[in-house]
Parts: C-alpha cells; structure tokens; sequence
C-alpha cells in the first residue's frame, strides 16, 4: 500500500488515464496544425511541428504501456522524413495514420498482436532508416 490507501495498481492505473488524455489532446494539436496546412493557415513551417509532436508521442507511448502508439508513430517519423511542407499539406494517407493513433487512445488498452498488425497493414510500409 501507498499513502493515503492507494494501491500500485490504482496509480499505475491513474497514470494510464493521464497519459491518455494528454494522448487524446496530442492527436487533436496534430489534427489542427494538419488542418491548418491544408488551408495554408500558418506562420511557421508546420510540418517542423507536427514531427515534434509525433516525436514526443512516440516516446511516450512505450513508457506508458501502448508500445503500438510507438509503432504507428515512429512509422509516421519515417514516412515524413523527407516531406516538403507543400507534400505534407497534401498528403491523405497521415490522416490515416492519425485515425489509427485514434483508434487505439480510444480502446484505452493495448491492441492483441492481429489488430496491431492490421492496424499496421492499413499504413503506408515502413520507410527504411537512413
């Protein structure tokens, strides 16, 4: 037992929620900052963004039990990496990337080994490492 009668399971448990939240308002910065480049609707390079916030969702995904948000993310870092910002705008299939990102923050569990792997198939192949 924790302070205040907490179990390990329960805060492991809070964790998780936190962590899906923050997921839940990570894919909508990226729906947004998507959206606002096909609108041409930003100041900046938003292509540099969206790698940032892929990057972190990548990272934290694995430490926090969705080791699939870390595939579907590190898939769409690589899938990016030699985007201009003009293809980026343009590009329909990172929507589908998002809608599984989506997906898988919206079961709040961990997807069986088929559903990943058709999550998987449904995504442009991996980019090979540089």
């Amino acid at each position: 037992m924790f302070k205040k009668g907490i179990t390990e399971d329960q805060i492991i448990a809070n964790m998780r929620d936190d962590f899906l939240a923050d997921a839940t308002k990570r894919l909508a910065l990226l729906r947004e900052n998507l959206a606002a480049a096909r609108r041409r609707d930003c100041e900046n390079n938003p292509i540099v963004t969206f790698r940032a916030e892929v990057h972190t969702l990548k990272g934290m995904g694995q430490a926090f039990g969705f080791p699939s948000l870390t595939l579907i993310s590190r898939r769409l870092e690589g899938y990016l990496r030699n985007h201009s910002p003009e293809a980026f705008a343009g590009d329909a299939d990172i929507d589908g990337f998002l809608d599984s990102i989506a997906d898988v923050i919206a079961a709040g569990e961990e997807p069986d080994d088929d559903k990943l792997d058709d999550i998987l198939d449904s995504l442009p192949p991996p980019v090979p490492e540089e």
